[in-house]
């Protein structure tokens, strides 16, 4: 049973309420005096109820004594009563806040409230819940326990409608129903009203949403469920402990089970759907960004016209990457509807294979059956593709080398002692190589498919993704890795060495790919670009990027590289350079001179109209997304600046879920992913996100302690469930 012992002051306490204040006429704290009578309580339904004091920064107190201006000092002692039922769930809520709220109203109402050590305050020393911050608004809260006390009274007996729980829950429920605004409806009073009417019927959790995912974990185990989400709760009780042998009929959802129903901080549910795609493939292709994306890619691809070089900039989570990645695939995409260039391919193949292999496949395709000079070997188109994007010093030295190392143990003419598999080479003893037997089924074996590209008439289908090179810059990011760097890798003839080559990063990599392929674009997407040592980085390339220093261009220039002197290096007019930077990082103001003279820049702002009409639907709330960016962003470019806000990305994982796991997907993005960003926007100035989230914490403070006393404290209480859907939605509402 739900019932517990420590709990009886509450019990016993909420009881006395309903038959002095509700039966009877008598207030719950001067028992003497006729407070609570029909009268009464309907003039302070008109006060409280009908005339609500919507706009404005005010406190409840503040608009509790604007509302009772005038009116009889006697509805002062309702409000005292109120506030003492008001504050019997909460274990959160201080024993002296308690005192000092009652004591506040019983002085305006011209009464002394109960002494410090009256017995009266039993049962407040401990409540039965930990209250939040929509229970801490008070509004609905007081006017639920109002419009109750009001129908009671009305009604022919208030006994029999306090002594049924069907009877007081579906009044409750219809009181809550004729409320208009779900955020004015006080579930979590109705929820504590009844426990505390009938601790053996109902559980002691006030929260709507634990409700439901406890019906989630455990709504398997009954027969039928019912659809009152109580009766459903009351039936998990009855069944749980005799499935479970750890469980008594005294158990307690919260102490004994709290780990199994409620979701534990971490990652997002499964990202992929039953067809493995991601969830943000599911966004994009969904058509949500569809509208907007054109235009905003169609104004980068004209900008594209104009100069090779564009930076996105905006703030975290607009959609950067992902439209660099679009603009990418719709440059490399429109020249790729037929079978792309040999040289395309050829290039693929020798980034991919190993040199070995390499050689072994440019003799099968030119004559299995012939022998080869080093020297014709050399000119194979495929070994060409090889040295054109890596380029060494002794073309024919590194020839020589593999085909030795892989030559076959029984040869008669090559005299290596150490070889290495696959054996696939010989040569005559004109020093004439060709392929074995055994090398030509490694052919067959291994490389069919690379083989079928090379000889197909189509010659095969390379990926647009062949086209495009990516990159992120971070802080450590080097030259070496970007243009070129002597790396140390692992010998082909002899695995247990370890030689350095001149290796080409991945700027080079893409400009000698263009520079052999012309007829193709190419695009370089660099992420995070600002987050990089730039001068560092690009080095003597700041120069060649430019339009008109490119291959082709009036001012064409060319450059010897640090580790490669002997050839001459320069940037083709067909790559194209896409970067992003996050402006939250580091302003577009303080970037190198050097680098915004030489880029296009093209701003990408949060776009809250992608979340139109997407909302986040629970009982107690809807939150409105498009509403809540814009108010959040709002207040954020007020408090610190523009280039802070949130963007729309975080959300539209929300916008993807179905309806009914919105709540919880939304709960994740808020705690996981936004906030902590707010946290370290603010770092160290706790005030000022304070005023960027004051509606969603005004009613509460912001800690435990702001409600035991009356000084402020900035440490944010982390919010969940229907608390953090409330104040998502007072932050909604609040857009100027």
């Amino acid at each position: 049973m739900a019932k517990r012992l420590e709990y009886k002051p509450i019990y016993d306490a909420f009881g006395t309420f309903l038959n002095r204040c509700i039966v009877g006429d008598a207030s719950m704290l001067w028992p003497s005096d006729r407070a609570w009578t029909l009268e009464n309580v309907a003039a302070l339904k008109q006060r409280l109820v009908d005339s609500p004091i919507v706009e404005g920064n005010l406190s409840f107190e503040d608009k509790l004594q604007e509302q009772l201006r005038g009116g009889d000092p006697v509805l002062w002692k309702l409000i005292a009563d109120i506030y003492f039922v008001y504050f019997l769930p909460s274990d959160f809520i201080s024993l002296e806040k308690k005192q000092a709220d009652i004591a506040w109203s019983s002085q305006l109402g011209g009464v002394t409230g109960p002494a410090a050590d009256d017995p009266i305050w039993q049962a407040q020393r401990a409540g039965f819940t930990r209250t939040s911050l929509k229970y801490h608004t008070k509004y609905g809260q007081f006017w639920l326990l109002s419009l109750l006390a009001l129908l009671a009274k009305q009604a022919k007996d208030a006994t029999s409608l306090l002594s049924d729980p069907e009877k007081l829950q579906s009044t409750l429920d219809g009181i809550l129903d004729s409320i208009p605004r779900k955020a004015d409806r006080a579930y979590d009073m109705r929820h504590a009203i009844l426990y505390m009417t009938f601790p053996d019927h109902y559980e002691r959790i006030i929260s709507t949403r634990d409700k439901e995912r406890i019906l989630d974990a455990y709504g398997s185990e009954l027969d039928e469920v019912p659809e009152d989400l109580d009766q459903a709760i009351g039936g998990i009780r009855q069944q749980l402990p005799g499935i479970r042998e750890d469980l008594d009929d005294s158990f307690d959802f919260y102490i004994d089970l709290r780990g199994e129903w409620r979701p534990k901080p971490g990652p997002m549910p499964t990202d992929t759907d039953g067809d493995g795609k991601s969830k943000q493939v599911i966004v994009e292709e969904s058509g949500i960004y569809d509208a907007r994306s054109a235009d905003i890619q169609d104004n980068v691809l004209a900008a594209l016209a104009y100069s090779k070089n564009v930076i996105l900039y905006g703030p975290p989570g607009t959609g950067k990457t992902y439209h660099a990645r679009q603009i990418a695939q719709r440059l490399a995409s429109s020249q790729n509807r037929e079978a792309l260039s040999e040289t395309v391919r050829l290039q693929e193949l020798a980034e991919r294979l190993t040199f070995h292999e390499l050689l072994a496949l440019g003799m099968f395709v030119a004559d299995p059956d012939q022998t080869y000079s080093v020297a014709s070997l050399e000119m194979l188109p495929i070994i060409q593709a090889r040295f054109t994007v890596a380029p060494v010093r002794h073309t024919k030295n590194q020839i020589w080398g593999y085909l030795q190392s892989h030559s076959s143990p029984e040869s008669s003419t090559v005299k290596i002692s150490r070889r290495s598999e696959p054996y696939l080479f010989d040569k005559n003893d004109k020093s004439e190589w060709f392929l074995t037997g055994s090398g030509k089924q490694y052919i067959v074996d291994n490389l069919a498919i690379e083989l079928a590209s090379m000889t197909s008439q189509e010659g095969g289908q390379v990926s647009s993704d062949a086209l495009v090179e990516w990159v992120t810059f971070h802080q450590s990011y080097s030259y070496e890795e970007f243009v070129e760097g002597l790396r140390p890798v692992t010998s082909e003839e002899d695995p247990s060495m370890v030689i350095y080559e001149v290796i080409p990063g991945a700027f080079k990599k893409a400009a000698i790919k263009a520079t052999a392929d012309p007829d193709n674009a190419y695009v370089l997407v660099i992420d995070e670009i600002n987050r990089g040592n730039i001068a560092k980085i690009f080095g003597e390339l700041i120069t060649l990027i430019e339009d008109d220093k490119r291959i082709g261009e009036k001012n064409a220039l060319s450059v010897s590289l640090a580790y490669s002197p002997n050839r001459r290096f320069a940037v083709p007019s067909n790559l194209y350079i896409i970067g992003t930077m996050n402006t939250a990082d580091r302003s577009i103001a303080l970037l190198d001179v050097a680098l915004r003279r030489r880029f296009a820049f093209i701003e990408i702002m949060p776009s809250p109209e992608l979340l139109n009409d997407v909302l986040v639907e629970s009982l107690e709330n809807d939150v409105e997304l498009g509403a809540l960016l814009r108010s959040l962003n709002q207040k954020i470019s007020k408090v610190l600046d523009r280039d802070h806000q949130i963007g729309h990305s975080y959300f539209l994982t929300v916008a993807s879920e179905e309806k009914e796991k919105r709540p919880d997907a939304l709960e994740f993005v808020w705690n996981q992913q936004i906030f902590p960003l707010l946290q370290e926007y603010f770092y160290s100035q706790p005030e000022e996100l304070f005023e960027v989230l004051s509606p969603m914490y005004t009613h509460t403070g912001v800690t435990k302690g702001d409600l035991m006393l009356t000084e402020t404290s900035y440490e944010f209480e982390k919010l969940t469930g229907d608390d953090l859907l409330f104040g998502l939605a007072s932050l909604a509402r609040d857009l100027r």
